[in-house]
């Protein structure tokens, strides 16, 4: 199982994220990375926490290409045309990472993915919602929730080689990562990468299911024991 953390990355500037909506600055990506790779994380994933407004995506995009790590990098959040794929090439990136795509059901854009980077590159992103009317997936480019039972599992089944559910409640808290958002799905475990609200425990149990990955909040990595705390976690298993 792979640990790793995930990094929000906005207007070239790092943020750290709480419930899916409070943020604060974190500084520059490079540094962030720089640390991330002396914790030894398995893998980064760089998410662009846009909704309707996807400015910026090109001078993301840049700035991205300019940054060093030998840390498997995943990146997402705004790619949503051909066009914003083809800015992709070149770049030193494992994954890609879909959310609203996979619920457009966007055969052209994600098919364009897999031609140019493998279907192993491809993950889609799910944020997730538990209240007192159900589950659902938070749908970024709209601002909108969508019950789980409206949403094609079987297109993301198909077309997603890994998919990342977050739970947006408990992004930001430590050990709080809510079970019930996997178990709604059914995607097979090897397929999954959970995040938002993962601790020692969610490890342990994220090892006993044997899940792919799991992603920590950034703001959990400021020390460098921190990863070999998780892996000792999830050797204890």
């Amino acid at each position: 199982m792979r640990i790793g953390s995930v990094v929000l990355f906005y207007e070239q500037f790092c943020l750290q994220s709480y419930n899916w909506e409070a943020k604060r600055p974190l500084g520059d990506l490079q540094r962030v990375l720089d640390s991330l790779e002396e914790y030894q994380c398995d893998e980064i994933a760089i998410i662009r926490p846009v909704r309707l407004n996807n400015c910026n995506y090109k001078s993301d995009v840049e700035h991205l290409k300019s940054v060093k790590t030998m840390t498997p990098i995943s990146f997402g959040g705004g790619i949503r045309s051909v066009e914003d794929l083809m800015l992709l090439k070149g770049i030193p990136v494992e994954r890609l990472v879909f959310s609203s795509s996979f619920l457009d059901k966007n055969k052209q854009l994600i098919g364009m993915a897999t031609q140019l980077f493998g279907k192993q590159a491809i993950q889609c992103l799910l944020p997730m919602v538990k209240n007192d009317d159900g589950v659902f997936v938070y749908r970024s480019d709209k601002e909108n929730l969508i019950p789980i039972n409206e949403i094609d599992l079987d297109f993301i089944e198909q077309h997603a080689n890994e998919i990342i559910v977050v739970d947006t409640h408990h992004e930001g808290l430590n050990d709080e990562f809510d079970w019930v958002l996997v178990d709604e799905l059914g995607f097979a475990a090897e397929k999954l990468v959970v995040s938002g609200g993962v601790g020692y425990q969610t490890v342990k149990e994220a090892k006993k299911r044997n899940v792919a990955s799991v992603l920590i909040d950034n703001k959990v990595l400021h020390k460098e024991t921190s990863v070999i705390g998780y892996r000792n976690a999830a050797t204890m298993s």
